[in-house]
């Protein structure tokens, strides 16, 4: 009665271990460009041009350069079989007077960044 209690056990606590690891890699690029951003923008502003999964250089060419742009890493970065590479840094572009792009990297393989959040900040100081 013991052994088959503790094996009991043994497989409950197993199936619990893996059953968050089954993912589907196509949601989180689908979920990209349907997500609505964090801020509300007002129509008549200059991200109101820039849309959810917009690579890098098509924003910058249809607003401009960012007064600054700094980097960092995410959570993903550290996680130890993250292979698919994607959003593991982000690129944050700082418009003075408007607000703050976040791009995060497509894939570890390529040096591509896409736009995964904005906030509009008419306070925004650009730096």
């Amino acid at each position: 009665m013991t052994t088959r209690l503790l094996a009991t056990i043994a497989i409950v606590s197993l199936g619990g271990l893996f059953a968050g690891c089954g993912s589907s890699g196509s949601s989180s690029s689908s979920t990209a460009t349907t997500q609505a951003f964090s801020t509300p923008i007002p129509p008549d502003s200059i991200f109101a041009q820039v849309h959810m999964g917009e690579e890098r250089d098509e924003v910058f060419a249809a607003i401009g350069q960012p007064t600054s742009i700094s980097a960092y890493v995410t959570g993903k970065a550290f996680i130890p079989f993250h292979y698919s590479g994607s959003d593991d840094h982000r690129l944050v572009a700082h418009y003075k007077g408007v607000g703050v792009i976040y791009l995060g990297n497509d894939s570890a393989y390529t040096s591509g960044y896409s736009v995964v959040d904005m906030t509009y900040d008419p306070n925004e100081p650009g730096y």
